[in-house]
């Protein structure tokens, strides 16, 4: 989804604290889909499965492929970092219902 552009004057204090109190909201966005039993298989899913985290992304004799694979492994690295970071005790929710229990 594209974010509007808006100008944003770093010495208007208006647009600073309206800026830090979006980035606020968004950094809770995460914490909302980790909340709730569906929220947290779809992430392990879509880190597990799409993103193949603990797969090799090498594909002999195909480096489109493997380059395609990493990418997206790359997505899954990265989602897999913040949700530990964000929520360490959900993050291990996740795991339990999903991975230890699936």
């Amino acid at each position: 989804m594209a974010k509007h552009v808006r100008l944003y004057d770093p010495n208007n204090e208006e647009h600073v604290a309206e800026a830090e109190k979006d980035q606020e909201d968004r950094e809770k966005d995460i914490l909302f889909v980790l909340g709730e039993p569906r929220g947290r298989r779809w992430l392990y899913d879509f880190i597990w499965s799409r993103c193949h985290l603990l797969a090799p992304s090498h594909v002999p004799g195909d480096k489109e492929s493997t380059s395609f694979n990493e990418g997206a492994r790359s997505v899954g690295i990265a989602l897999h970092e913040t949700l530990k970071d964000k929520n360490p005790k959900l993050y291990m929710k996740m795991l339990e219902e999903n991975h230890f229990n699936g």
